[in-house]
């Protein structure tokens, strides 16, 4: 395997992670186009996962930054380490003693968005 397989490899394994850092795996779908949020044993599991997958997106993103600055996929590291440390943040306020239910058709409509 050559220097720039092991690039690409890094990179493959940052966006793997990277994927599974998803504020949708909080809430299940509702048979009426709610989405209402897991019991509260669902969301300790969800909150580990998406825990690792941060760790996990740094770590390989990390790896094409220290090792392979000549590396396609650098720059593209570095943002993607960059919106991690905001994710992160935004995952710090949630709270899993909520419960929430949220209308799609009210959601979509006061956000100004259209389904195509």
């Amino acid at each position: 395997m050559t220097k720039k397989e092991q690039d690409y490899i890094f990179y493959k394994l940052g966006i793997k992670y990277y994927r599974n850092i998803h504020p949708g795996q909080f809430y299940k779908r509702n048979i009426d186009s709610t989405f209402e949020t897991k019991k509260k044993d669902e969301l300790l599991s969800v909150f580990q996962k998406i825990h690792l997958s941060f760790k996990l997106s740094e770590f390989y993103f990390k790896k094409i930054i220290d090792n392979y600055p000549q590396s396609p996929y650098f720059e593209d590291s570095k943002k993607k380490i960059k919106l991690l440390k905001i994710l992160i943040k935004s995952y710090e306020n949630i709270n899993i003693e909520e419960n929430k239910l949220i209308n799609n058709k009210v959601f979509i409509n006061e956000m100004g968005l259209s389904i195509l």
